[in-house]
């Protein structure tokens, strides 16, 4: 019998617990004297048996084939196969060319009869492969979900390894931002690369078989068209391009890549992504579980439609809902809080008025805050003249000046926001107006995003359950929703002119007018 000894190490992190190959090597010799087996050969491979294409075991296998070789000495069975390609040749070897393989602890041989237990060790081990590639594959979705990086940090950032995060690396981030502004400033990536790699020494991370070397050209325009530097992951997930929000910090802006893309003539298409405008915002009232759209395509056009994610519950009974039904719900909504546009004109005018005669009491109080706050200043300036001349100690001085210093602070806090809310305040009350007045017509001509800019406006907690849309209006909506009818009902009693005056003065006209303004 002509022996030799196989030894495999993956470089994959399943088998980063499994013997070194010299360890496997020592344990195999000692087998080899015990059962009195003489080793001509050792085989020694460090690569992956879930994979086609190992050199050494198809060195060995030929060797077989060719009758050179008839037994092996291996620590598992796993060692030698994890594929079923791999595991059918090694079978059929045994069967074929009476190959006889000896583990420390069990023999596999035509002879033994248990073939069974081989195709089961064989496939348990494929089994595990399986197993192990979708749950890291499930593991690397969840974590691209959740804006986190999987592998080695690329250039210019280093891995966070408390949280398998990545952060900007202080070294390299710094050179490689002045790279990309170089590109927009008109640069060619050779003239580029040429300064960051003469000019101002950048050089790679050193690794175990690489690095601490200068940027090389298929490295700069790996970097050059990867999406990640801009704050988006790009991955294939079982075939499907998919791009993630990352939580890195960019290195430029999504509009200074695509600059660049553009510039430099790169065939890289900008992404064309579906936009629903409800994605993200509403619930499901049976399972609290987030909707989510799809569209369908057939003869008569496309379609959008949302249904619940049922992340909370796989039993959940809500159907799918159609686009339209959804926007018919809003537009409703829409219709019961719009003003008459006349009345809108007569609103901003009659505000404007309010805010006239409030200017004067914001004056006052605006004066007598700056008198209070140039007062707090000049006591700071005398306490720290006090201190010089030895009137108070440094431990007083610190307390006062302390307490000085806040109230000071909040006193120009105060400033600042009188100054804003007076400056806002009108603006502020065109903007409702003219949300109020004209939202139905912008939503039913609007865009997608134009559309979902209005929804979101409209309030909070959008539920959708039965097919009904229910959500919480913000305060200043549910009034307009409260007194539309009543408006609408009094622009046909009371006619405005050209100033939004009433044309006629009755009593009647008064109590409508009172009524508006409060």
């Amino acid at each position: 019998m002509n022996y030799v000894i196989y030894a495999r190490k993956s470089t994959e992190s399943e088998d980063r617990q499994v013997l070194s190959i010299e360890s496997q090597v020592d344990e195999l010799k000692q087998t080899a004297a015990h059962l009195g087996i003489k080793v001509s050969k050792i085989y020694r491979e460090s690569q992956s048996a879930s994979k086609l294409g190992r050199p050494v075991f198809a060195e060995m296998l030929q060797e077989i084939i060719d009758g050179k070789i008839n037994g092996i000495l291996c620590w598992k069975l796993d060692r030698l196969a994890r594929n079923p390609k791999d595991g059918g040749d090694v079978m059929w070897a045994i069967k074929q060319y009476n190959l006889v393989i000896q583990t420390p602890s069990q023999i596999y041989s035509a002879e033994q009869e248990n073939a069974l237990m081989t195709y089961m060790m064989f496939g348990m081990a494929q089994q595990y492969t399986d197993d192990l590639s979708k749950n890291v594959k499930r593991g690397n979705v969840a974590k691209l979900k959740q804006g986190g990086w999987c592998n080695v940090a690329p250039m210019g950032y280093l891995n966070k390894l408390d949280d398998h995060t990545i952060v900007p690396d202080p070294e390299r981030f710094p050179l490689l931002r002045k790279f990309w502004e170089l590109l927009l400033a008109g640069h060619t990536p050779v003239e580029v690369r040429n300064k960051l790699n003469n000019d101002w020494g950048f050089r790679t991370i050193k690794r175990k078989r690489s690095g601490g070397k200068p940027l090389s050209k298929t490295g700069m325009y790996n970097m050059i068209r990867s999406t990640m530097y801009y704050g988006t992951i790009t991955r294939k997930v079982d075939g499907e391009t998919l791009q993630f929000k990352g939580t890195h910090e960019p290195m430029i802006t999504e509009d200074e890549y695509w600059r660049i893309q553009k510039l430099l003539g790169n065939p890289v298409p900008r992404p064309q992504t579906k936009n629903f405008a409800y994605t993200g915002l509403i619930r499901c009232g049976e399972c609290n579980g987030m909707y989510t759209a799809y569209e369908k395509i057939n003869l008569y056009g496309r379609y959008a439609y949302y249904k619940c994610t049922k992340r909370n519950n796989q039993q959940c009974k809500q159907k799918q809902l159609n686009l339209a039904k959804i926007e018919d719900q809003v537009q409703i909504i829409l219709e019961d809080m719009a003003i008459p546009e006349d009345w809108a004109a007569w609103a901003l005018k009659w505000l404007r008025h309010v805010n006239e005669e409030q200017t004067g009491d914001r004056n006052v109080t605006r004066s007598s805050l700056q008198s209070t706050y140039n007062e707090t200043r000049s006591q700071i300036d005398r306490l720290t003249d006090m201190m010089i001349r030895d009137l108070i100690t440094e431990d007083e001085y610190k307390k006062k000046k302390q307490k000085l210093i806040l109230e000071r602070d909040g006193l120009n806090a105060k400033l600042q926001d009188e100054e804003q809310e007076s400056d806002n305040w009108i603006e502020r009350v065109e903007q409702v107006l003219d949300f109020a007045k004209s939202a139905k017509a912008k939503f039913e001509n609007g865009d997608v995003d134009a559309r979902k800019l209005i929804v979101r406006n409209l309030g909070s907690n959008f539920v959708l359950q039965d097919g009904i849309l229910q959500l919480e209006l913000n305060d200043v909506w549910k009034l307009f929703s409260k007194h539309s009818k009543q408006l609408h009902a009094d622009m046909d009693r009371v006619e405005l002119d050209e100033n939004s005056q009433p044309k006629e003065k009755t009593t009647a006209t008064k109590s409508v007018i009172l009524s508006w303004q409060g």
